[in-house]
């Protein structure tokens, strides 16, 4: 399961990053602390985190990922 783990920045500024749960570094590479706040994927649906917020590294990743699909074949 993935989830988003924040950074936070100068003035609070917050950068929300897709990390694998396997996995302690996120889609971009960054290592992040392992007491970050985290959130579900759930929230990076434009209403509770905004697209600008999440980090443009870790986006891109996630788009090119392959696909898994429910195919039992």
């Amino acid at each position: 399961m993935t989830t988003l783990k924040a950074e936070f920045g100068v003035a609070t500024a917050v950068l929300w990053h897709i990390v694998p749960d396997a996995n302690g570094a996120a889609l971009c590479h960054r290592l992040l602390s392992s007491i970050a706040e985290v959130r579900p994927m759930t929230d990076a649906d434009g209403e509770d985190i905004e697209v600008s917020q999440l980090c443009p590294h870790c986006r891109t990743a996630l788009e090119r990922a392959p696909r898994e699909t429910d195919d039992q074949s």
